[in-house]
């Protein structure tokens, strides 16, 4: 019985009697890719070859799909037949091959990648020449890249100081080592599914430096680099650049993580454009500095003080961010803010207590029209402190306030209240009625000033005597309300416990 032949490339049966050890699909995609240049667009830009063609090439590998391309070369996904490992295939334009000085160049400065070994780093596992192709066989990142995230959604300041330090030690690790990336773009920083960041292409517009300043003598317009991320040296002499041209490039990549918009022209600053710390206006412009010497020095730099403006927070699991924090916003709005805003515990970017900020607002620190908190602030403001026109608070500040401390412009009730009319238990004021009462028209159990009397009239007495009561009964129930946020956080956080017993996953 005959042994079944297959071919060596694509494992397909091979026909009877055929000689060779490749089938004629594979044996037509070699030969083309070998003897024939590859495809070029009518502009001469380079036009990445379809999978077909690369199978004979690399029979190692099977090609499953063009990843991206660009100036600098396409990436395809593809998987080791040895190890079943899924990688990623870099291969360089053709024309590369045609310069003698970049074989040389080319094995001298792939080696010096190859040793790069960071968590935050591409690994690349094999390069070398095959045909017209120059290629890198790297790691595959299951992910996406940054550019794709910040074309989904509006990066969070969480999301943004989280990756940002992350870039940064991949920076100080090859800085280290003396290699400069030079083209520190979102294209180029990858994030796998458990949000760890990877940069790719490290190193690469180093070794292609040369034939792109070939390039640039006879196209004058052409500079290696991505335009809008390159620092203003390399431009002026880009083959003499040193690593500081990175943290210039990390420097747009994070003002447009904070703002979706690229520091072009006169460019507002971050805090001005979202609402992030505004400690960090000062860092990103001190990366943008147009003078190097000016600039942040190293890429440690840049991470100590991010992982500084962000404190212990950014390092806190989404469990206990939850646990912390709890924030609702209605949909419905007036005069721009949101009709009912909930909002307790502490930012995760910051490290401080939320704010709440609406019509009706509820949290640790509230602001609105109503605000019920632990420092509301208000027209009315209830809680532990509150500030504003009407207070009803445990200490109460404003123009009519009632609470155990009571400070009023006009009238304060409480256990101790001060204003120029002030009722209670033990009262300092201008008229001045309670258990004690010091002012200048005074009314207390043995102590009566005519005009105190008069002003407290027996109506007026009965009044202030049902507006005490009435303030005994209806404080209690606004610090209730108060801590109303605090306890709906906590109640959310038991839902959640109680469907990760049941499903076995935090929602």
């Amino acid at each position: 019985m005959k042994s079944l032949r297959v071919c060596s490339s694509c494992q397909a049966e091979l026909p009877a009697e055929w000689p060779q050890t490749l089938c004629p699909k594979c044996l037509q995609a070699r030969t083309l890719v070998a003897t024939e240049p590859l495809p070029r667009d009518t502009t001469g830009a380079f036009v990445p070859p379809h999978p077909d063609a690369l199978r004979g090439l690399f029979p190692q590998l099977e090609i499953l799909g063009l990843l991206g391309a660009g100036g600098m070369g396409a990436v395809y996904r593809a998987r080791q037949r040895g190890l079943d490992r899924v990688v990623a295939l870099k291969i360089l334009p053709p024309t590369f091959s045609g310069d003698p000085a970049f074989a040389e160049r080319f094995a001298r400065e792939a080696r010096t990648l190859a040793r790069l070994n960071h968590p935050n780093i591409v690994d690349v596992y094999d390069l070398g020449q095959t045909g017209q192709l120059y290629y890198f066989l790297m790691e595959f990142v299951d992910g996406v890249s940054l550019r794709q995230m910040l074309q989904a959604h509006r990066l969070t300041p969480q999301e943004t100081l989280a990756i940002v330090p992350q870039i940064c030690e991949a920076l100080e690790y090859a800085h280290g080592e003396g290699i400069i990336h030079r083209d520190i773009k979102p294209e180029n920083i990858l994030l796998d599914q458990k949000g760890r960041v990877k940069i790719a292409d490290f190193g690469v517009s180093k070794l292609l430096g040369a034939a792109a300043q070939a390039v640039q003598l006879t196209q004058p317009n052409h500079v290696l680099g991505t335009l809008h991320y390159m620092a203003p040296e390399q431009f002026e002499n880009p083959l003499t650049v040193d690593h500081r041209a990175d943290l210039y490039s990390l420097g747009v990549v994070f003002y447009e993580m904070l703002t979706g918009e690229l520091p072009l022209g006169r460019f507002a600053l971050p805090s001005q454009k979202a609402a992030v710390d505004g400690r960090l206006d000062e860092l990103v412009l001190r990366t943008l500095e147009k003078d190097p010497k000016r600039r942040c020095q190293q890429a440690s730099e840049v991470r100590t003080q991010v992982e500084a403006i962000a404190g212990v927070a950014t390092k806190l699991s989404p469990e206990v961010s939850r646990k912390l924090s709890f924030e609702y916003r209605s949909k419905t709005t007036l005069f721009g803010w949101p009709l009912v805003h909930v909002a307790t515990g502490v930012d995760p970017v910051t490290g401080r207590k939320r704010t709440a900020k609406g019509i009706i607002a509820m949290g640790n620190s509230p602001r609105g029209v109503i605000a019920f908190g632990d420092v509301a602030v208000g027209v009315i403001a209830c809680g532990i402190f509150g500030y504003g026109l009407v207070s009803l608070s445990v200490v109460a500040v404003g123009v009519v306030a009632l609470g155990s401390l009571a400070v009023g412009m006009l009238l304060a009730m409480g256990g101790v209240a001060v204003a120029p009319v002030a009722v209670g238990g033990a009262v300092f004021g201008y008229y001045a009625n309670g258990a004690l009462a010091w002012g200048k028209h005074p009314l207390a159990p043995g102590l009566s000033d005519p005009l105190a009397e008069k002003f407290f009239n027996p109506w007026a007495l009965r009044v202030t005597g049902w507006v005490f009561r009435a303030c005994l009964f209806v404080t209690p129930l606004f610090l209730a309300l108060g801590f109303l946020p605090a306890l709906m956080a906590k109640l959310a956080e038991r839902r959640r416990k109680r469907r990760f017993r049941q499903t076995g996953a935090l929602s």
